[in-house]
C-alpha cells in the first residue's frame, strides 16, 4: 500500500508540473531517536516441562546520524528524491536477563543462564516527495530499514528482517554560500514486524524513528 501511495503521488507531481528544474545532490547531519517496543514469546521447556513464557520491553536510543541524497526540484518548488543513511544505530543498550532455571520459564534449558538482547538498525533508505509552502515544505516518503537482532541465549538464534515505513515531516529552506539548506523535523512510522528463532521462539516488535536534520544541497 505504501509503495502504491508513493507511486500515485510521484505520478501526480510529474503530471502537474513542468519538467524544467534543477538536479541536486546533498548531505545531511543531525540527531536520530529510535524508539522500539517488543515482546518475546518462548516455547514450552523441553527439560523439565516448563510453560511458555512472555517478556515485553520498551527501549529507545539517540544517535548522531548523517545521510546522502539526490533530488530533482521542479520550477514550482516540488521535489522528488532518494536518501540513504550509511552506517548503523543501536535500538538500545544491551539488556541482560539472568535465570537460575530458564526451563521453568519455558526456554528449553536448565541451570544458571544469562541471556542478552540487543538490536541495531542499518541500511535506512527513503524515496520522498516534498511540496513547497512558501520557504517551508512538507515531506512524504516511503522508507525501508534493516533490523539486525543481536541476542545471546541458549535456545536458538533470531534472524534479521527488512521493515517498511511511512516517512513524513516539515522543513524550512534557506541558502548558505552557493548551497541550498534544509532544516527539518521528520518521523518514520515503521510497520510492526516479527522474527522467529531457530527453536520457534518469537519476537514481535514495533519501531519508530524521529530525526532533526540540517542539510546542504548543491544544485546544478
Amino acid at each position: 500500500m505504501k509503495k502504491i501511495l508513493i507511486t500515485i503521488l510521484a505520478t501526480f507531481a510529474l503530471a502537474g508540473v513542468s519538467h524544467a528544474g534543477s538536479f541536486g545532490v546533498g548531505v545531511s547531519g543531525g540527531i536520530i531517536q529510535v524508539d522500539g517496543s517488543g515482546t518475546e514469546t518462548t516455547t514450552a521447556g523441553t527439560v523439565s516441562g516448563g510453560a511458555a513464557n512472555t517478556n515485553s520491553k520498551d527501549v529507545d536510543a539517540a544517535s548522531l546520524i548523517g545521510s546522502v541524497f539526490a533530488e530533482f526540484e521542479f520550477d514550482n518548488g516540488w521535489a522528488l528524491g532518494y536518501e540513504h543513511v550509511p552506517g548503523s544505530a543501536e535500538v538500545s543498550d544491551k539488556h541482560t536477563r539472568r535465570s537460575t532455571d530458564e526451563d521453568a520459564a519455558g526456554s528449553g534449558t536448565s541451570g544458571d543462564t544469562t541471556r542478552t538482547a540487543q538490536a541495531e538498525v542499518d541500511n535506512f533508505n527513503t524515496v520522498y516527495i516534498e511540496a513547497p509552502i512558501g520557504s517551508a515544505y512538507v515531506r512524504l516518503g516511503f522508507s525501508q530499514i534493516d533490523v539486525t537482532t543481536q541476542e545471546t541465549n541458549s535456545h536458538g538464534t533470531y534472524g534479521n528482517v527488512s521493515v517498511d515505513g511511512v516517512n513524513y515531516g516539515i522543513g524550512l529552506k534557506g541558502s548558505l554560500g552557493g548551497f541550498m539548506t534544509k532544516t527539518s523535523l521528520e518521523h518514520t512510522d515503521f510497520d510492526d514486524f516479527s522474527v522467529t528463532s531457530t527453536t520457534s521462539n518469537k519476537i514481535s516488535a514495533d519501531l519508530d524513528v524521529t530525526q532533526i536534520k540540517f542539510a546542504l544541497i548543491k544544485q546544478f
